[in-house]
């Protein structure tokens, strides 16, 4: 099935200027999930992404539906 993927933060670095606005389309399995994603897209421990649809925080396990557009974000964290 075909996600569109935007990527945010440093993560958006892979990308050319016209993918980070536009998003790029992956085919995935049906059923993948947003830890599936984040695997496909070489997004390791320690550069852990955030994957949002539709407004709404996934889970690793939370699966992804067809046509969904994704937005992946850089995890930061502080103090």
């Amino acid at each position: 099935m075909k996600v569109t993927v935007k990527l945010h933060g440093t993560l958006g670095e892979r990308l050319t200027a016209d993918q980070r606005s536009s998003g790029i389309e992956l085919e995935v399995v049906e059923g993948a999930t947003a830890g599936d994603l984040l695997g496909l897209l070489g997004v390791s421990e320690p550069r852990q992404g955030v994957v949002v649809v539709d407004g709404r925080v996934l889970g690793p396990e939370d699966e992804i539906r067809r046509g969904a557009v994704v937005n992946v974000f850089q995890a930061i964290s502080g103090g």
